[in-house]
Formats: structure tokens, sequence, C-alpha cells
């Protein structure tokens, strides 16, 4: 009997022994890609799920993101680490700043991988790989395509006023009408205004009224800003501020302790408020009133213009694993990373079928966005050129400024902008 329990012990250890030996280790983090991006909380939840996910499919690789301040900070940093030698592997790119890194020669062209892998290209929209090209050469992978034409507005506030709410065909008068029914001084002090922008989107009111940044958006020689129909669109708005007086002053909002025109609409005191898609996750969160959304209107004489935008994913030419960063670009900007992306509102998916899906029109607020399916196939991009940011920010920006602060007519101080943006385009092409 003895003899007996000491063979099954003496059996039972091999065989534990056997199947330890079977039990295959977790593959190590061999393989460690920086990814730079930037973004708002919400942003930075979603895009941790995703890299949560990717690193559970791809046990070898370690993704580490480095989120940075967005807009001129973020080049600036980008920059400086390749600069420095310590560069990113992979970095998110918006349709503004494009050109900017792929002029220089920092990004890595995936035309190569897309042929390799017959990745289908073709499924995204046909504009935004555009614009994220030079040429024939593909530099990013889209991951949203973002038409700042979105106006929400406060149900309540228009059921309040006895107003209709605004539809896809309103106009320019419209807005007036509406906005001067909207804005009100409440009973504490404090005003309610029928009309207000996330930033100062002066755009829309150019294209809108058939102005144009430039005579050609790929290879621009001449800024056209000073056109009749550009000059007309920014009066517009500074009508809607002085004339009209729906929207806030840049004076009003810093007395107003620098709340941001988004926080006032959440809280009733802005009754349409306009911005992109982006905001959606955001006033998902209201509670004390009904919304929903509507395309930026059109002036009687002119069209629904408006700025395009978008962003996606680029590899850098100095990453020592290009392979690797290709997968996760596919992981990021493909078909569930958009999805994921896609059902919380926050953005528009580049990929037409996943935009048109229920992953996006999924009925939740806003229910009515389905206008940015064609809104994607219209507005304008940035014009590429390695000269225009300078130009927006030495002298386009300072004259808008005194435009919206009510000391200058836009025909006072654009035209002089104007000259000075063309010799900055006219440097850009003889570099």
């Amino acid at each position: 009997m003895a003899k007996l329990k000491t063979f099954s012990l003496i059996l039972f250890i091999i065989l534990l022994f056997f199947f330890i030996s079977c039990i295959k280790p977790p593959k190590q983090k061999t393989i460690s890609l920086r990814v730079a991006f930037w973004g708002d909380i919400k942003e930075i939840e979603i895009i941790k799920k995703s890299v949560a996910r990717f690193e559970k499919e791809n046990t070898e690789i370690e993704v580490k993101l480095e989120r940075l301040p967005a807009g001129d900070p973020y080049t600036e940093k980008i920059l400086t680490m390749i600069a420095g030698g310590n560069p990113v592997d992979v970095m998110f790119v918006n349709a503004e700043r494009f050109y900017n890194y792929a002029a220089r020669g920092i990004l890595l062209q995936l035309n190569d991988f897309i042929k390799k892998d017959n990745f289908p290209i073709d499924k995204f929209y046909k504009r935004i790989i555009q614009k994220f090209s030079i040429g024939d050469t593909i530099y990013v992978l889209p991951r949203d395509i973002a038409p700042v034409c979105v106006v929400y507005y406060n149900k309540h506030l228009f059921d309040e006023a006895g107003l209709p709410y605004p539809a896809n065909d309103w106009t320019w008068d419209d807005l007036v009408k509406y906005g001067q029914a909207l804005t009100k001084k409440n009973p504490d002090g404090s005003m309610t205004f029928g009309f207000a922008d996330d930033w100062t989107i002066w755009d829309a009111f150019v294209l809108s009224k058939g102005g144009k940044y430039v005579d050609d958006l790929k290879n621009p020689k001449k800024c056209l800003l000073d056109s009749k129909e550009a000059i007309e669109g920014l009066q517009f708005r500074q009508d809607l501020i002085y004339k009209y007086k729906i929207m806030p002053s840049p004076s009003q909002l810093t007395a107003m302790g620098g709340v941001g025109s988004a926080d006032m609409f959440m809280q009733g005191k802005v009754g349409m408020f306009f911005s992109g898609i982006w905001k959606t996750p955001f006033f998902r969160e209201i509670k004390k009133f009904d919304w929903d959304c509507t395309i930026f209107p059109k002036p009687k004489d002119g069209k629904n213009g408006f700025l395009c935008s978008g962003g996606g994913y680029a590899i850098l030419k100095t990453t020592k694993y290009p392979e690797q960063a290709w997968k996760l670009l596919t992981f990021l900007s493909g078909d569930e990373g958009q999805r994921d992306l896609a059902r919380t509102g926050l953005a528009q998916p580049a990929i037409i079928e996943i935009a048109k899906s229920k992953d996006f029109l999924d009925g939740k607020p806003p229910k009515s966005k389905d206008f940015l399916l064609t809104a994607a196939d219209a507005g304008d991009f940035m014009p590429d050129s390695l000269k225009w940011e300078e130009a927006l920010s030495s002298y386009l920006y300072p004259a808008l400024d005194k435009i919206w602060a009510g000391e200058k007519k836009p025909e006072d101080v654009i035209p002089a902008a104007v000259k000075q943006i063309n010799r900055l385009l006219a440097e850009d092409k003889k570099n």
C-alpha cells in the first residue's frame, strides 16, 4: 500500500512537471512604440481603451502614450524631439498641420505598406486621403473626417421663444431672427446669448459667401481673403456681435471670467453653439434640457461653406519598428478603432461605411447629424504651405482680433494683412 502511494505521488509530480512545461509563458514586451497625441479627457479615455485592446492582441508590443499640448506647442515639441534625437514612433496629425510635417520629410510614406497588405484604402473618404497625401504618396492613415459645420441648439430655449427648430436649409437671416429672439438679459443680470462659436470660427463666414483662402489649396500662390465675398463674410460675423447683438464680444467673454462658450451652452446661457461633432460626448452629459444640431446656415446668395478638418496617425521616418507601427496604425484607424470612436460620438469616422452605420448614426443625441455624411464631401481644407501657419498667427489673426473687438472694419485691416500673407507665400515657393 505504501509502495502504491509512493508510486502515485511520483506519477503526480511527473504529470505536474509535464503540464507546467506545456504552458507557454506570456510573450515579453520586446518592442516599445511611443505615440504622441493630444486630446481632452474624453479622447484620452478612448485612445487608452483602444491601445489596451491592441496590446492584448499583440503581446510583444508595448505602446507608450505621450499626450502633448495641442496647436503650436505640439508641433514645436515634435520637431524638438526629432532635433534632439529622441523622436516618437507614431504621431497623431490633423489636416491643418499635416503639410507642415510631410513637407519637412519627417513622415514615412505608407504606400508600400498599403500595397504589400492590399489594404483597402478606397473605403475611406477620398477627400481626406487626398488631404493627407502629397501627389500620390500617402503619409497619414485617417481616423476621422471633421467638417466644422455643426450648430448645436437648445430645444428648451427654442420652445420657450416659440421658434421652430432650425432646418438644414436655414439661412443667415434665420440665424439673426432666431438669435435675436433667444438673446435676453436674465433676472440675475447675466445674459443668455442667441449664438456663440467654440472658438473664432471665421472660416465658415468667408466660405459661405463664396470666398476662398487662396487660389489653389494644394499649390497656393495668392491669398484671396481680401475678396469682396470674404470681406462681406467677415463683416457679417462682426455684425452678429455689434449690430444684431446676438453673440458675445471678446470683452464680454472676458468679463464673464473666461467661461467658455461650450460651458455657456451646457448651462443654458447660449441658444445656438457653433463647433464640430467632437463636442457630443460632453453635451450628452446635459440633463437640464434637450438639444440637437443642424448644419451652419448659408446666406441667400451663398452656400453651406465651412472648414473641413480631420485627423489620423502617421509613422515617423526615424522609427526602428516600421512594421509594428503600421500594425498599430491599422488598428487605431482601422474598422475596430473607428467603430469604437464612432460609438462615443466624438468623431465622424473616415471610413465611409462606418460613418453610415448605426455605430455613428446611433439615434442618440444629436439625432439629426446625418447631414455630416454629405458635409464630408464639401467644405475647404486649409492650404498646403509651410508659411500658412505663420501667415495666420503673424498677420491674419491680429487683423481679425481688431475686427472682433469692434475697433476696425474688415476692409480697414484685411487688405494689408493679405499683402503680407502673399509675401510669405512667395517666399515659400522660392524655397
